[in-house]
Parts: C-alpha cells; structure tokens; sequence
C-alpha cells in the first residue's frame, strides 16, 4: 500500500530547536556555516508494506539523484522466496529484501572560501538510505522484545561470518602468515599478531538502544577498520526469523570530514526513524500515527 505523498509532524521537525539568539542571526552565518545537501525531509512518499502478521510504515525521502526499481507493497515473511537479495559484507550476506530507497549528499556551506576555487568540488559524503527486511540465518527464532537475545545474535554473526574458515578475517591471517612464512626468518606469535592486527576488519563494536513508536531498536556502526564509519544501522525485530534494517550506507568522498557530516547525519537519522512503525495485526488501529503530535 502506497498512500499519497507527505510528510509527518515527526519527519519534518524533529530538528533541534535553537536559541532564540541564534536564529537571529541564523539567516546572516548560515551560507558561510551550514552543510549543504541532506535527506529529503519535506518531500517524502508515505509507504506501508502489509507483511501478514505486521503492517511496516515509514516515510522515504526522494532520492536527490537516480531512481531505484519499484518496491514491494506486500511481503510474505514465511516465504524464504520473499528475501531474494543480500545484504552485502557490511550485513554479513543476509537474505533479505529491500522496501525503499533513497540517497543524499552532504555538502560544504554555499559560501565556504573552497568554492571560490576553479576546482570540481566533492561532497562530504553520499548516503544511500535502505528500508530492508532480513531473514535471520540458521533457522534461529529470537524472542520478541529481548533486545540482549537479538545483540547477541547481530554479535555472533559478524564473528561467524568474520572469523570462520573462509572469512574475510579468516583469509587476511592465511595470507600475512605464509607471506611472513617465505620471508624465510623466525617470527614469534607477537611479531605475527602485530603484522596481522591492522590489517582485519573490525564487526561493531557497541549497540546502543533506541525507542521509536513504542518499538525498540539496535543502533550500530560498521566500521571495518575502526576508523570512519562506512554504515550506520538501526535493527529491530518484526517477527521471530526477520529482521527489520533501516541503513544509512555511507561513501565518504572527502577524507577526514567526518566531523562535519556525521552530527546533520544522526539528526536526519533520527527524524526518518521517527516516521518509522512496526504495527502488530492486532493493534494496527490502537498504535499511535507518525502523525500524532
């Protein structure tokens, strides 16, 4: 189901409100201090997925670039068929399904002195937003609202799929190790270690809870080699063998600017999961709207 374009109280003005001086003077520094570009906020496509046992509701942004294919209105979460895509390394391969799509940049302030320059200039950073359904793998079934059950599990799936015989982190040991090997020197176990640690990919490190429409999340980063994050996730379950992922995949364009990106990134974050709701068959008509104030 595909309702008309608009967008919720919550999408629209979840951003901070300012002191009063400061908007005043807001519309003087904004061109010389504020990032351009971010998430669609006020024009957004109202989508509701009927997944039999749960109706999803959220609120895609328009892509400011590209079109993606034509998103499903109805999913059957007992149909393994249903979840006929990956995931990707960054969610370690799971069979899953995308919902909808969306994409953005941010940018430096309009009138930055960089622009001055007679040289292309880059964004920041480019997001590809993901509504995805996941199935959880190995036949597990995990218990509704036991958020120490679903870290647990995101948390052994990224060591399996990391650390097992033919993962990534499995291969990079094989590789440094007969390589030091033809070196045809003596190498103790710390030397090897110390030669081997920089180069393996690092799972998330910490899940952090966050609470939206009465429906609890995981928040948490993949940054493989713990250095600038190159996703950022929020995971809850809608039913015990799914998974619902809302991604933000991150393509950083110019090095080492994190620091002005990643904080308009969280707050958009915020506001589009704000719009987002799991709505149980049952309660469908008793679960409070995004657009309630």
């Amino acid at each position: 189901m595909t309702a008309s374009s608009r967008t919720p109280a919550t999408v629209g003005s979840k951003r901070r409100k300012q002191p009063l001086a400061r908007r005043l003077v807001q519309p003087f520094v904004a061109p010389f201090r504020e990032k351009q570009g971010g998430a669609a906020l006020d024009e957004c496509e109202h989508r509701q997925v009927d997944c039999g046992t749960c109706t999803l509701e959220f609120y895609l942004p328009k892509p400011r670039f590209g079109v993606g294919p034509g998103d499903p209105d109805t999913v059957n979460l007992d149909r393994d068929e249903s979840f006929p895509e990956s995931a990707g390394e960054k969610r370690t391969d799971h069979a899953m399904v995308c919902l909808g799509a969306s994409n953005w940049n941010y940018s430096r302030p309009k009138f930055e002195v960089t622009r001055l320059l007679p040289i292309p200039q880059e964004p920041y950073v480019t997001v590809t937003a993901v509504w995805q359904l996941e199935r959880v793998k190995n036949g597990i079934q995990l218990e509704s609202g036991n958020l120490n059950q679903l870290e647990q599990y995101l948390r052994d799936d990224y060591y399996a799929f990391l650390e097992s015989e033919g993962g990534d982190n499995w291969e990079i040991r094989k590789e440094i190790q007969q390589d030091l090997g033809a070196q045809g020197r003596g190498w103790s176990q710390e030397e090897i270690d110390d030669e081997i640690a920089p180069q393996l990919i690092a799972a998330p490190a910490s899940y952090e809870v966050q609470t939206f429409n009465g429906t609890s999340w995981l928040r948490y980063c993949w940054a493989p080699k713990q250095q600038y994050p190159r996703a950022l996730y929020y995971t809850c379950l809608v039913a015990p063998n799914t998974l619902l992922t809302v991604s933000f995949n991150l393509t950083e364009m110019v090095g080492s600017s994190l620091e002005h990106w990643w904080e308009p990134l969280l707050a958009d974050a915020e506001a589009l999961l704000q719009g987002t709701a799991v709505h149980g068959a049952k309660q469908l008509d008793q679960t409070p709207s995004p657009n309630a104030g």
